[in-house]
């Protein structure tokens, strides 16, 4: 509803003074209308995007085609949409929020509206408590929360091989019974760092218990698992000092196909682990 007297000059000064940022297409995906911000995200001079597509002024060609198929989408079903696009401003990357609606005449689409708003400190704070959820404070590895949240993406049902690896520290308990939990601590950071410093960026680490690693491997065969064991007891033994002595025990399991389960990979990887344990110790 609005007042009939409301000159269109008055509804436009409006609609550009609005605590947001609008924009206007025909049915052919074409800008009738945009404000400040949409010339902005846009990459261009006020007004230069009226009459193009999103295909014609996206910097970013992939993110045109996105855009595009969803206003077709809209005009093809007469539902709305809404997205958070990650796009490049000024050297930084700014996060805004995109809300589209269909524009509805007498039954008919003539057009889509609508609004962006910059939710950029909106998604870092967000990003930034997930990252926090997600990390052990003490040794800033991934914890088991984001084990949990993310084992079904790496134990997925069509992954070919996977190896895990786990990891239990013999000496935490001495260390902090004999020099306190302060040196205990140290010790699990300078494991953590070595492992961090030791693996490919396609494999995950995490402190998963008090003094229990995981290490994710994707798509490592056998011979490659142990080959970054052999490489992770060399990096222990090389940063080890006559205060703390990075006695780490480390087992693995490969699955080779997709009958296990990430737990039962975990499982077979801790057993190894132990037999590894007691290895160390009878020497």
């Amino acid at each position: 509803m609005y007042d009939k007297n409301l000159s269109y000059e008055e509804l436009l000064i409006a609609i550009e003074n609005a605590p947001t940022n609008i924009f206007i297409k025909d049915t052919e995906c074409k800008y009738r209308f945009v404000s400040e911000m949409c010339c902005m995200v846009n990459g261009g001079p006020e007004n230069s995007i009226i009459g193009k597509t999103d295909l014609e002024i996206q910097k970013d060609k992939a993110l045109g085609q996105e855009y595009y198929e969803d206003d077709q989408k809209i005009l093809a079903t007469g539902k709305g949409s809404k997205c958070v696009s990650a796009i490049s401003v000024e050297e930084s990357t700014a996060y805004f929020e995109i809300k589209k609606n269909p524009v509805i005449h007498e039954g008919k689409i003539i057009g889509i509206i609508g609004i962006i708003d910059d939710v950029t400190d909106r998604v870092i704070l967000e990003k930034t408590l997930e990252d926090m959820s997600f990390r052990d404070k003490l040794t800033g590895l991934y914890n088991r929360n984001y084990m949990e949240s993310r084992k079904q993406h790496y134990a997925r049902k069509g992954d070919c091989q996977i190896s895990i690896i786990i990891g239990d520290c013999n000496s935490l308990k001495k260390i902090n019974d004999t020099l306190g939990h302060k040196m205990g601590d140290l010790l699990l950071q300078r494991v953590a760092k070595v492992i961090e410093q030791t693996i490919s960026d396609d494999c995950v680490a995490m402190r998963v218990g008090g003094d229990e690693f995981l290490i994710l491997c994707p798509g490592y065969t056998r011979l490659a698992t142990e080959t970054l064991i052999s490489n992770l007891q060399k990096e222990f033994a090389n940063r080890s000092d006559d205060t703390i002595v990075l006695d780490v025990a480390l087992g693995y399991h490969t699955a080779t196909d997709d009958k296990l389960s990430f737990e039962e990979i975990s499982r077979l990887a801790d057993k190894a682990m132990y037999i590894a344990k007691k290895q160390m110790k009878s020497k």
